[in-house]
């Protein structure tokens, strides 16, 4: 995008104010006719009275994105081809939902299953969605069975939830979040992301996001030691496993190759933990947001 930017930066104004300027009276009204028909241009009264005074300009821009950039090179061209205009619509749709209850157990369990919407799915990303959606199933029938196993033995008390969320669904990336809780005397929760990279339509992990080779382990754990350290200082209720000397004897020292992890409405990396995994339960699920400064020499 910055190299289109800077293309765009290297056409002399002139130019396309002139392309504008020769633009006919009714070209210029059916172009603005059609932008408030899309929604591009809106008008209120009050900037009515502005609109025609910037019409001119609004010609000009537009002129400038359809007409004149496309016509500069053929590397010009080709860089607006490549901006993404509208991913794949990508649906969670819940297909089986598994319930028992009884005076000692009790489930709920939801199956979801991803699709691609008929008119703009691809084949490489129904591709990538099956093998998701395989996991999901194993996944599911896997707790399922355990759960009535417990029940079968009729011991203790157990329990076993499991929904889904759609964290992240951009024009680029989409993520599905399922959560499970396990209660069997006591309580345990933990997480699974699935990532759909939308510009290739593959399944998507950690290092994708990362330029090849490059080490993106090292700086994201430092930075979340270094959070986990800033939070202990600000609220003495918050520990984590790093810097301690717990009974556990685990210590917090890098993430793994294929933690989990999202992206949030920033944009930002956000690595998840599930419970016990890198503080006491009672902290249960935690997540970090890694600081942009940390990796922006090695993000893609």
């Amino acid at each position: 995008m910055s190299k289109l930017y800077e293309m765009c930066n290297d056409v002399y104004s002139a130019d396309f104010l002139k392309e504008g300027e020769q633009m006919t009276e009714e070209e210029k009204k059916r172009l603005l006719d059609n932008m408030r028909n899309e929604g591009i241009l809106v008008e209120d009264r009050k900037s009515r009275k502005r609109i025609g005074r910037a019409a001119g300009w609004i010609v000009v821009a537009a002129v400038f994105l359809l007409v004149i950039v496309p016509n500069i090179s053929s590397e010009a061209a080709y860089a607006m081809e490549q901006i993404p205009i509208l991913g794949n619509v990508i649906k969670a749709v819940t297909i089986r939902q598994y319930q028992y209850e009884s005076e000692r157990f009790s489930a709920d369990i939801q199956e979801v299953k991803l699709e691609q919407d008929g008119e703009t799915g691809d084949l490489k990303t129904d591709a990538s969605l099956a093998v998701i959606n395989e996991s999901i199933e194993e996944m599911t029938d896997r707790l399922i069975d355990r759960f009535e196993e417990q029940v079968e033995l009729g011991e203790s008390y157990g329990g076993i939830y499991v929904d889904h969320k759609v964290i992240t669904d951009t024009d680029t990336w989409f993520t599905l979040q399922v959560n499970v809780a396990e209660i069997a005397g006591s309580g345990t929760q933990y997480q699974y992301y699935y990532h759909i990279d939308k510009t290739t339509g593959e399944i998507a992990c950690l290092k994708n996001l990362f330029k090849e080779g490059a080490d993106f382990i090292t700086p994201i754990s430092e930075n979340i030691k270094e959070q986990m350290r800033d939070r202990m200082t600000a609220d003495e209720s918050k520990v984590y496993w790093v810097d301690s000397a717990e009974e556990t004897g685990f210590q917090f020292e890098t993430i793994k190759e294929d933690q989990n992890f999202y992206l949030n409405d920033e944009g930002q990396i956000v690595i998840c933990f599930d419970e016990y995994e890198v503080a006491p339960g009672y902290m249960g699920l935690v997540e970090f947001a890694v600081d942009e400064e940390a990796v922006a020499g090695i993000r893609r």
